[in-house]
């Protein structure tokens, strides 16, 4: 049976490698989520691979490390850790009976209307849709609370627990978290699609991850506009008064340096600024190992837009890094490949290094640029995100339900295989199939 340390998962690599006759001397790169157990510098899954070949290079998954960025900034401050526990409360209050969710759905009526969604601790789509119904049906929930509590016939326990919600919901800080959320989990969530894709690469990821702190530095001078759009959906005006804490004064201090703000001021730099700058730090940190890797390979992208002498430059830097890969020759044959593209007639500077392997290929170029074409396929080999393969496991979960409890290893790979390739699956006719298949089991006489 394996197990989860860095160890077995190591041996059960090296294993695979061997069964298949590879060389894990070729290895150049590798990517894997951030547990301790996979990313772990010193005894980590990535350590190992690295010392048993020093040129895999390891790239944390650029849509898992979005994820941590999400997570770390909504658990910084408290105000944030409530707001999304909020949002799980007020499914788990509606979806523990029909009943509950039969009188939200009366009042969700309209066809635009999204239910309400539990939230996932993995998933952060899962959160933006959940906190995009609340910012959709605000209204509509805060009816169907008061339903409950008006309901002269309905239990205590009830009437208690839809108060206790009704009372979150009428704070305008609440409200402001709502829209404030519903913004940054849209962009994060179609930020995190992009990254999962298969044509993904560095320097996309790169972009992205530069177009995400440039958003979020923007929203700092936005509060007042997220204040107004909940003053106007919620019809609140007034911040709760958050009741001072009496400070121990030492005999030798006094407390006229002791600094108060009201209210909204409170909330805007305590709660709206730490969310901001959480952020920022995080996306800063999770981009700063992606921009490493992007110094050695990354002029490639903008190859036709630099001078010869700093083309020069970093294909010395990078030849020296992989020396074993990288003949001398490399470093002129980059400054031939930037001539050559720039003879092109009406190239423009290619959007991708997939780009640039697919001008070697259709150009039957690889023998003239053969080390160009060698640093191209390394740099493709650094994968930025591992989503793709672990969505085959989680097939598994709705292949082997437990209508399905046992069966054996040729069925479940099959039927695994059929719901992986979906596409083709649906793609494919089965008539014929059918008619075989019923042709050999019928028992009738034709």
């Amino acid at each position: 049976m394996l197990r989860h340390k860095s160890e077995d998962l190591a041996d059960a690599i090296f294993m695979v490698i061997g069964e298949n006759e590879l060389d894990i001397k070729n290895c150049r790169g590798q990517s894997y989520d951030n547990a301790s157990n996979m990313s772990g510098v010193y005894s980590g899954l990535q350590a190992r691979i690295k010392g048993a070949c020093p040129y895999a290079i390891f790239v944390p998954c650029a849509a898992h490390s979005l994820n941590l960025v999400g997570e770390y900034a909504a658990n910084f401050c408290t105000l944030g850790t409530e707001f999304f526990n909020f949002l799980q409360a007020l499914y788990t209050f509606f979806s523990a009976s029909t009943y509950r969710w039969e009188i939200l759905s009366d009042y969700l009526t309209n066809s635009k209307n999204k239910t309400i969604k539990r939230l996932s601790d993995t998933r952060w789509a899962a959160r933006h849709e959940a906190c995009s119904s609340l910012s959709q049906n605000w209204t509509e929930l805060l009816k169907a609370l008061n339903s409950f509590v008006e309901n002269p016939i309905e239990n205590s326990k009830t009437k208690c627990e839809s108060t206790g919600l009704i009372k979150k919901m009428n704070r305008l800080e609440m409200c402001i978290l709502v829209s404030f959320w519903n913004d940054i989990l849209e962009r994060f969530n179609s930020t995190s699609k992009k990254l999962q894709t298969i044509e993904i690469d560095l320097t996309i990821v790169i972009n992205l991850y530069t177009s995400l702190i440039n958003y979020v530095t923007d929203l700092r001078n936005t509060f007042s506009h997220y204040e107004k759009l909940a003053m106007e959906k919620s019809e609140i005006k007034e911040y709760k008064v958050v009741r001072k804490k009496k400070r121990k004064i030492p005999y030798d201090e006094s407390c006229q340096g002791d600094t108060s703000f009201e209210a909204r001021e409170s909330f805007k730099i305590n709660t709206y600024f730490v969310i901001i700058d959480s952020l920022l730090s995080e996306l800063r940190k999770r981009k700063s190992c992606y921009d490493d890797i992007n110094t050695m390979f990354g002029f490639f992208s903008n190859m036709i837009d630099l001078p010869v002498i700093e083309v020069r430059k970093k294909a010395t830097k990078l030849q020296s890094q992989y020396p074993e890969d990288l003949d001398g020759s490399f470093i002129n044959e980059c400054i031939h490949f930037h001539g050559y593209l720039k003879s092109l007639p009406g190239i423009v500077s290619p959007k991708s290094i997939l780009e640039l392997c697919k001008i070697i290929e259709d150009h039957n170029i690889a023998d003239v640029y053969p080390y160009v074409d060698i640093a191209l396929r390394m740099y493709l080999c650094c994968p930025v995100s591992n989503t793709s393969a672990e969505r085959s496991f989680s097939v598994l979960k709705r292949v082997k339900s437990y209508l399905r409890s046992s069966m054996n290893d040729n069925r479940l790979n099959n039927l695994a295989i059929l719901n992986i390739e979906c596409e083709i699956t649906k793609s494919i006719s089965y008539n014929e199939v059918i008619e075989d298949f019923a042709a050999q089991k019928s028992h009738r006489k034709i």
